[in-house]
């Protein structure tokens, strides 16, 4: 089992250009993003999903493109993180001007 965690400061992601939203989101992503109450708490825990599960395996930034690593939010569930069509158990959480989260691989 491999386990992946990451933590952002929130506000390092509250004004993202829309170059950066395109580069890192899926349009599912997007939508949720768009959709949220509070983006920049939501963007901020789809970044430490991604780099969780880049930590997770062991590779760096670049490695994959953020595009293929995707978060899915589910109503009445937690989120879940999608790889080339797999699926992992993935928890974010956000706190005191921050997100983290956390991935584990199987």
């Amino acid at each position: 089992m491999k386990v992946g965690i990451d933590l952002v400061k929130i506000s390092r992601l509250s004004s993202p250009s829309s170059h950066f939203l395109n580069r890192i989101l899926t349009e599912e992503e997007h939508a949720y993003y768009e959709n949220s109450s509070h983006p920049s708490s939501t963007l901020a825990g789809i970044w430490a999903a991604k780099e969780a599960y880049l930590k997770a395996i062991q590779k760096g930034l670049g490695f994959l493109p953020f595009k293929e690593i995707m978060v899915h939010h589910y109503e009445n569930e937690g989120p879940s993180l999608e790889v080339c069509g797999e699926i992992y158990p993935l928890s974010i959480s956000h706190d005191g001007g921050y997100a983290v989260a956390v991935v584990i691989i199987p």
